[in-house]
């Protein structure tokens, strides 16, 4: 594969993105109760780790994993792609697959203000799955 396929590889697979556009809204499949998860919740439900506040324009790690107890990655049934948003802002999306071990994102996140992060992971068999939080900023 020459260097011209490895750079169109991503822009072709985001165009293909199952149940994801870029300015679609920021929905999915929530637990009915997030005290008593059931079992096919506690493999789905976004698992967002967050720092109590955020300090104003100072950078913090994000880290999101698919599942209480990871999600399994097997071709049959695996995680298709993660993505976070701040407020409206979807500021990251990644393309996973059966060939990723565990579906764990971590990037480093800034915020101005108090905001809601949103993290969705779509499961190619049980659809798009959705955690919300607020992230309070001093």
């Amino acid at each position: 594969m020459g260097l011209a396929s490895l750079a169109l590889a991503p822009i072709a697979r985001a165009q293909t993105r199952p149940g994801w556009s870029p300015t679609g809204p920021l929905d999915g499949r929530e637990p009915a109760n997030p005290e008593d998860l059931s079992p096919e919740e506690r493999r789905h439900v976004p698992v967002l780790m967050l720092p109590r506040a955020a300090r104003a324009g100072r950078p913090f790690d994000f880290v999101a994993q698919v599942g209480v107890d990871p999600h399994g990655m097997a071709p049959a049934h695996h995680i298709e792609w993660v993505e976070v948003a701040v407020g409206d802002e979807r500021v990251f999306v990644a393309d996973l697959g059966p060939r990723v071990a565990y579906p764990i994102v971590r990037l480093s996140l800034v915020l101005t203000e108090t905001v809601d992060v949103t993290v969705r992971a779509h499961c190619n068999l049980h659809g798009t799955w959705r955690t919300r939080r607020t992230v309070p900023v001093r």
